[in-house]
């Protein structure tokens, strides 16, 4: 992922995207948005300012011109050109929120020539009659993209297909991972493919044991849930009430537990990939918490959605404060327990049983080194380690309520952070929906490190996919299946 001067936007999270999808081709004349993919990487390839000025009104928003201005927006052409050129163009997809007032996000692939992996980039569009581009998000490392078959994921033929893509995906650029499709307590699909080693002695399979990264976040709000439904705190509890040390007590006495599980708190972030040996080597949540109160609270509660792990750091040590028991103690009872993950929990990263997280030695190479950073234990924002069968547990779980009652997971899968226009945000749950599809999990993203649990209601669907890589094509592989499970093509 490459970072972009003034306009670049981190987003850590999936959006609650409805998936349109017009994919166009180079050769189509006729197609609007094939002409402003065209015409974008005409922009980057060209070496003539001149030309790239010309097609600065062409390609952006009048909005975003006004803003940055002309001269800025070639130069960024300039500095695409410098990184990217030549470009080849493969095609352009848009995919339209349905929510009132939202972006339209196009995804427009491109390979450098002679590079194996194509680049994503992804922007926000003007609106859907002009389509010009407002807004660059971010840029990502993909596979090729293919052409998706029609059936239903339950059919033998859409399996076959998925089970030929995954061996596409793992040969041609060694994908590393895990996928489950569940119906029910029902496998559809599962496989695991690559190695769980750098020395690619010990493959994966659906029981060995990744990272969660911020997938662990689904378990610290259920906890909080828990004491909700005990009667033992409420969402509208001021966090003052249990955790003391904040420099600025006037704005920490309206930070409440709903905030913090909403990311919506204002309080700063602690870590957002800095290499501290602080963070690294943290083991408990104290250690995460002195972080936390360190960096302060920047905005006033309720004011801006702001994904930020400090928030489920707080949870966590509030959890501490009001059951008098270890964080890690009470997840295991109130979570793993309950859904009997015996083999999932929050461990020393110098456990054997562990998958190791890669990252690639070189650009565009099949060689990879482990990523492991310090000795840490994970904590309430994440770092927990499980399996894909052992998610397929937790999801059943949560559909028999065995950890929270139907009430209770109902409020955390609805909209909280209703002050966002983007992302949809519950209690420790990010909610999407793909077409008419609504569903709900979390993802989790770290060095070597990748997630995601989704749960589809109405076609009672679970989806687990792993990655421990550093490797674009988990996107693909990500994306792709739950467009096969969707029928959002």
């Amino acid at each position: 992922m490459k970072t972009l001067p003034f306009i670049f936007t981190f987003i850590f999270c999936l959006s609650n995207l409805s998936y349109t999808q017009h994919p166009t081709k180079l050769t189509d004349k006729n197609s609007q948005e094939q002409d402003i993919g065209s015409l974008f990487v005409e922009g980057v390839n060209t070496i003539s300012a001149a030309r790239q000025k010309e097609l600065v009104p062409k390609v952006f928003s009048k909005a975003l011109i006004d803003s940055k201005g002309v001269d800025a927006l070639q130069q960024l052409l300039a500095k695409f050109h410098n990184s990217y050129a030549p470009l080849e163009y493969h095609h352009s997809e848009i995919k339209q929120r349905n929510v009132v007032g939202s972006n339209i996000l196009m995804h427009l692939y491109a390979k450098k020539q002679g590079a194996v992996m194509y680049q994503d980039f992804q922007f926000y569009l003007e609106n859907l009659i002009s389509k010009k581009i407002n807004k660059l998000m971010f840029i990502a490392e993909v596979s090729e993209p293919i052409s998706l078959p029609n059936g239903s994921i339950d059919q033998k033929e859409t399996i076959d297909w998925l089970n030929s893509y995954v061996e596409k995906l793992n040969n041609e650029y060694d994908l590393s991972g895990c996928l489950l499709i569940a119906q029910g307590d029902q496998v559809l699909y599962e496989k695991g493919f690559g190695f769980a080693d750098v020395d690619r002695k010990k493959k994966l399979n659906s029981n060995s044991l990744f990272s969660m990264a911020s997938g662990g976040k689904m378990f610290t709000a259920l906890a909080i849930a828990k004491l909700v439904e005990e009667n033992r705190i409420s969402y509208s509890d001021k966090i003052t009430k249990y955790i003391s040390g904040f420099s600025d007590n006037s704005m920490a006495d309206n930070i409440s537990i709903h905030h913090l599980l909403s990311h919506t708190s204002g309080v700063a972030q602690y870590w957002w990939g800095q290499e501290s040996e602080e963070f690294k080597n943290a083991k408990t949540i104290n250690d995460h918490l002195k972080m936390v109160l360190n960096v302060g609270i920047t905005k006033e509660a309720g004011v801006e959605y702001e994904y930020n792990n400090s928030n489920f750091i707080l949870l966590g040590a509030i959890i501490e404060k009001v059951t008098g028991k270890d964080y890690f103690v009470i997840i295991n009872e109130l979570v793993f327990q309950k859904a009997r993950m015996k083999a999932s929990g929050f461990f020393s990263k110098e456990r054997k049983d562990l998958v190791t997280p890669f990252l690639r030695s070189k650009v565009n190479t099949k060689e990879w080194v482990s990523a492991i950073p310090g000795n840490g234990k994970g904590s309430s924002a994440g770092g927990s380690y499980t399996s894909a069968m052992e998610m397929l547990k937790f999801s059943m779980a949560l559909k028999k309520e065995l950890i929270v009652s139907k009430a209770s997971l109902a409020t955390m899968v609805s909209q909280q952070n209703t002050i966002s226009k983007d992302e949809q945000y519950g209690y420790g749950f990010i909610l999407e929906k793909y077409d008419n599809q609504i569903s709900y999990g979390h993802g989790g993203t770290s060095k070597g490190v990748n997630f995601e649990f989704r749960y589809f209601p109405s076609l009672d669907i679970t989806l687990v996919v792993f990655s421990n890589q550093d490797n674009g094509a988990y996107d693909d592989l990500k994306r792709n299946t739950i467009k096969l499970i969707t029928g959002a093509r």
